[in-house]
């Protein structure tokens, strides 16, 4: 089974959605999928989601799946790392309206150079990562900590750039 969460971000992820969606109605995907979709606009036609799930849902989901495919959330990320799951990020561009600015680049960045995610920076990368995590096991979820701390300050930094403008 695959996981798919986009997070909570008021935008959605549509993109993600709806590549995981063309992915799974063309048959790329066989395996079940389990989806977390945010309030983004897309609704998918070859498999059921919700908009937002609970903390325990979450968690089960992601103990259950094979592979996580998620926007590039320290949180799902660090969760999934933690039960040793195979996880692909697709960050959010900020070009295409997804995120005020390409942070999501630097987090997917962190996490790839440490082993511990695949990361698919362009949707169309998306059925080799699959096909890789057949064979991916993520580095131990050590550290991630650190990481969750250097990302958490990277983003205060940000936001009160923002709040001074």
């Amino acid at each position: 089974m695959i996981f798919l969460t986009v997070g909570n971000w008021h935008k959605g992820f549509n993109r993600l959605v709806k590549a995981v969606d063309d992915l799974k109605g063309c048959h790329v995907i066989t395996e079940e999928i389990i989806a977390q979709i945010g309030p983004g606009s897309y609704k998918p036609k070859y498999f059921t989601a919700m908009a937002f799930c609970s903390t325990d849902d979450f968690v089960s989901n992601i103990k259950a799946a094979r592979v996580v495919v998620t926007h590039a959330g320290v949180g799902a990320i660090s969760q999934a790392a933690k039960l040793k799951k195979p996880v692909i990020v697709v960050p959010r561009k900020a070009s295409l309206g997804e995120h005020f600015d390409d942070h999501q680049f630097s987090t997917a960045k962190v996490f790839e150079t440490e082993g511990k995610v695949l990361v698919a920076y362009e949707i169309s990368e998306l059925p080799d990562k699959l096909e890789q995590t057949k064979n991916f096991v993520p580095t131990k979820a050590e550290g991630s900590e650190r990481i969750i701390q250097a990302v958490r300050t990277f983003l205060e930094k940000i936001a009160a750039q923002k709040g001074k403008r």
